[in-house]
């Protein structure tokens, strides 16, 4: 280990609070001071879990991915592992004029059998025909590293809208046509494997591993309870060496010949981890440019309740659904929150719904709070063909809540680290990946990179 005094990480979102906590584990045996600065009053950045009449409601991300491990890794380490609730078995549909099933047998909208495509009600013949040509088409040109351009050239537009566009796009806030593909694992593979992405996508299924249990799983308290969980783990295990300071912003950020000072901190060490676009306000030169590049998408969530007497029969066991770029106004998804997670059951029999608007290339951020709660309401009320009442709303603005991953982001990504500073680390969702288990691996990742590189 290093025989750094102290190293400072900027940022307490899940990315700086897992940097930090990582930090802290791997200079147990040291003296080492870990400071964590946040800006805001209140830790969590992006994730924030708040009430919505009697129960705790995600006014964020409310899940996290099982299958990758960082996430409940951490919920593990901190002490919540055995805690994490998941979903009930309710389903997602698809919404184009009416609510479809999502097909089974998908990898991230990609059909890997075209019969469960068909079944689902959702494409027209002409559709279907044009995605069986996937079967005979030649190998795609993946160049362009645009997963829009890959899907339509092997399904045609009716798959990528409406199913492809419609989850990745909710997934990463994004227009699919101006989204690297490179930056999605899971079909960037499927675009490498083989001639045939349908071809592919079975041989894959069938030699992946049985997926056991749940998908998706979260704090019974909120995704905010993660990041409480992890503070109280960081202090404790840190002692009197961690140190977690909020409402206080980075103001300068200084290279000395001896380390660094941030504010008035001298550091040996320091991650930053903050969205790019404030990353590149501590910064000059070349590396300002480049991170404050990064495009970024606004969205907002409409938590609503609609009465027991007016939720219809034929939502029940459902859990949300999307709605493709073909179809959008404003609303780009719904989850029915009370009936994806048990513990948001009302005992009146009321339902809340959680009302995504805006992506990539979809603004809303110069609507006022009510003409939010309007559209989500109008729209959604349309598409259910139920009354929702304006009396009980919340709304949750997200501003610049996505990065957008461009064609080639990883290129771009090298090139900024090939501009850092030394003993500087970057991390977070601008990078490498936006979900909770990816901002935590990356958060790991810079603490474990900044030790090595202060023992060399």
């Amino acid at each position: 280990m290093p025989t750094a005094e102290r190293i400072v990480v900027i940022g307490g979102g899940i990315t700086g609070v897992a940097a930090a906590h990582r930090l802290v584990t791997l200079t147990s045996s040291t003296d080492t001071e870990i400071v964590l600065l946040e800006a805001e009053g209140r830790l969590g950045g992006k994730i924030r879990t708040s009430r919505f009449g009697d129960s705790l409601v995600d006014e964020s991300a409310d899940a996290f991915l099982l299958r990758t491990p960082h996430a409940v890794q951490l919920a593990s380490t901190v002490g919540i592992g055995k805690q994490l609730v998941s979903p009930t078995s309710a389903s997602a549909g698809i919404w184009a004029g009416k609510l479809y099933p999502i097909p089974s047998d998908l990898a991230l909208g990609v059909p890997t059998s075209l019969t469960a495509v068909a079944r689902s009600g959702l494409f027209p013949t002409t559709a279907l025909a044009r995605a069986a040509l996937d079967l005979v088409r030649p190998r795609s040109s993946i160049d362009h590293d645009s997963i829009g351009e890959w899907a339509r050239s092997r399904f045609g537009y009716h798959v990528h809208d409406r199913l492809i566009d419609a989850l990745v796009g909710s997934i990463y806030g994004a227009d699919t046509d101006r989204f690297s593909l490179q930056a999605v694992p899971q079909l960037h593979s499927l675009s490498q494997a083989g001639r045939s992405a349908l071809i592919s996508g079975r041989k894959l299924r069938k030699v992946a591993p049985p997926q056991v249990g749940p998908i998706f799983g979260a704090p019974p308290l909120g995704m905010e309870q993660l990041i409480h969980s992890t503070i109280a783990a960081l202090q404790q295990h840190g002692e009197e060496r961690a140190h977690v300071i909020s409402g206080s912003p980075c103001r300068s950020l200084q290279q000395t010949n001896t380390g660094w000072v941030v504010n008035d901190i001298e550091a040996d060490g320091v991650i930053v981890a903050t969205p790019a676009h404030h990353a590149s306000r501590l910064f000059d030169g070349d590396l300002r440019t480049a991170l404050g590049s990064f495009d970024t998408s606004d969205v907002a969530i409409v938590t609503v309740r609609v009465a027991a007497n007016e939720w219809p029969e034929h939502l029940q066991n459902r859990s949300g659904y999307l709605i493709p770029k073909s179809q959008q106004r404003l609303v780009t998804a719904v989850s029915f929150a009370s009936q994806k997670w048990s513990h948001l059951a009302q005992d009146d029999g009321s339902q809340i719904l959680r009302i995504s608007l805006g992506r990539d290339a979809l603004p809303i951020d110069h609507l006022s709070d009510a003409d939010l709660v309007n559209h989500a309401i109008e729209e959604t009320s349309q598409q259910l063909r139920i009354h929702i009442d304006h009396a009980e709303t919340r709304v949750s603005r997200w501003t610049h809540a996505f990065t957008q991953y461009r064609p080639h982001h990883a290129e771009r990504v090298a090139a900024i680290n090939g501009l850092l500073p030394r003993h500087l680390q970057l991390a977070g969702s601008s990078y490498r990946g936006i979900g909770i288990p990816a901002c935590i691996a990356d958060g790991a990742r810079a603490a474990e990179e900044l030790l090595a590189s202060m023992a060399n």
